[in-house]
């Protein structure tokens, strides 16, 4: 699916020095996180509670028994990428602890792409969408979707600065049919 990691990461890119080491945190394949190593220079590590059967070997990889915890020191990476990870967690409390978590293993940076709907039609495409996608791997879908103001409440209630905040129509692979919004945050 190259369409979607050329446009997930060009969007993602301007936002990561060449070199940067970064944790995919809910890395689930990888491809992102390999299209970042190739086209942007970064150094990626993989974590996930779900070790998936194609997920790129190229990379270390931190397998989570805890989903609200990373095994891994404060600062331990330049920068924290979590791509549509947040609205997979069932409790808004637990996304509030894993986006606590990002902050607390990234020494700068935190990325965030999260499904952001703006109307029915949107949260209907997105559910199903989601659901779709995701059957395969048996990922948790509760469909937990905030807002990009709701989702600016739980970065600033972290000590996280919104840098740069991008909401668009994702063409690959849902087809324009939903909204995204990428954040970028600094500590």
């Amino acid at each position: 699916m190259f369409l979607r990691e050329n446009e997930i990461g060009g969007r993602l890119a301007p936002h990561l020095e060449p070199g940067t080491s970064a944790l995919d945190l809910g890395s689930g394949t990888g491809q992102i996180a390999r299209w970042l190593a190739r086209r942007g220079g970064i150094r990626p590590t993989l974590a996930d509670v779900v070790e998936y059967e194609n997920r790129v070997r190229d990379f270390p990889f931190i397998r989570m028994t805890d989903p609200l915890r990373v095994p891994a020191g404060d600062g331990a990476f330049d920068a924290v990428v979590m791509l549509f990870v947040l609205h997979h967690m069932e409790r808004w409390e637990d996304q509030e602890r894993l986006v606590s978590e990002g902050a607390r293993v990234t020494r700068r940076r935190l990325l965030v792409i999260e499904d952001t709907p703006t109307s029915r039609a949107d949260q209907w495409f997105n559910v199903a969408w989601d659901w779709a996608l995701n059957l395969r791997h048996g990922v948790p879908t509760p469909f937990t979707f905030r807002s990009p103001q709701g989702w600016r409440s739980v970065f600033l209630g972290n000590g996280l600065e919104v840098r740069h905040e991008e909401t668009y129509r994702a063409r690959w692979p849902t087809l324009l049919t939903y909204h995204h919004t990428l954040f970028v945050l600094e500590k």
